[in-house]
């Protein structure tokens, strides 16, 4: 099964801690990629290059910076491959990054599409167009009514347009907000919390990677996302070297 390591920030990492995570990271990534448990992981920009993107009556809202104003903002995440909850909540308590950060772990709740780019994307390989995430954020009260089967089906029609077109190169729903549990190791103590770090009433309800020309074309992408209609798609480049 599918999950997602979260990877969440409250600002950059202090130089002690960077040079902590430059030591330690590459061997436990070497470590979860030799067990077969991390299929990938990849850093974002800071939330400053994000957009959040909403369509309501017909037109496109488009808003600098995140959908959450909150202090702690998503970094960059893992993608796993484990048999169980508590074994993916097991290799986020190893990962170095938890003796700093918040990692909160999602299973996704259906079976995770992965596009011909995948591989290249894992490799940070790209010279064929610039990764964006795109997190459809759910919460509060929807701008139109939502009914979540039909929404669904639109997602997934949406989803396999751009996997035709070339432009996707993972995604899929992930499971609700009781699924996750965050994680921090602090002095050797695994510290586990339920929920996500925003709480029960905003959270990533979905998650989609895709490589685009430019800004622009992730924001038109984001805008015909059925649930930009409802709710909000927050869209942010994956960081480049």
């Amino acid at each position: 099964m599918n999950y997602l390591l979260f990877i969440w920030a409250h600002a950059r990492p202090a130089p002690d801690e960077l040079a902590v995570l430059q030591r330690k990271v590459p061997a436990w990534v070497e470590e979860m990629d030799g067990r077969g448990v991390r299929l990938l992981g990849r850093e974002l920009e800071l939330p400053e290059t994000a957009a959040t993107v909403r369509v309501r009556d017909g037109e496109t809202l488009v808003s600098d910076g995140p959908f959450t104003e909150t202090k702690e903002f998503i970094a960059g995440f893992d993608l796993l491959e484990c048999a169980d909850q508590e074994e993916a909540i097991e290799v986020a308590a190893t990962s170095p990054v938890s003796w700093f950060q918040t990692i909160e772990v999602r299973p996704f709740a259906e079976t995770l599409t992965l596009g011909e780019q995948v591989s290249t994307f894992a490799r940070s390989e790209d010279a064929a167009g610039t990764p964006y995430v795109l997190m459809a954020w759910v919460g509060g009260r929807p701008a139109q009514a939502f009914d979540e089967q039909a929404v669904g089906g639109e997602v997934q029609a949406w989803r396999e347009d751009l996997e035709t077109r070339g432009l996707l190169v993972l995604g899929n729903t992930l499971a609700g907000p009781d699924s996750a549990t965050t994680v921090r190791v602090r002095a050797g103590e695994t510290l586990r919390g339920d929920g996500p770090v925003t709480g029960r009433n905003e959270f990533v309800a979905a998650i989609d990677v895709v490589r685009c020309a430019d800004r622009p074309q992730a924001i038109d992408l984001a805008s015909a996302h059925p649930i930009a209609r409802s709710h909000a798609i927050e869209v942010r480049p994956f960081y480049r070297e």
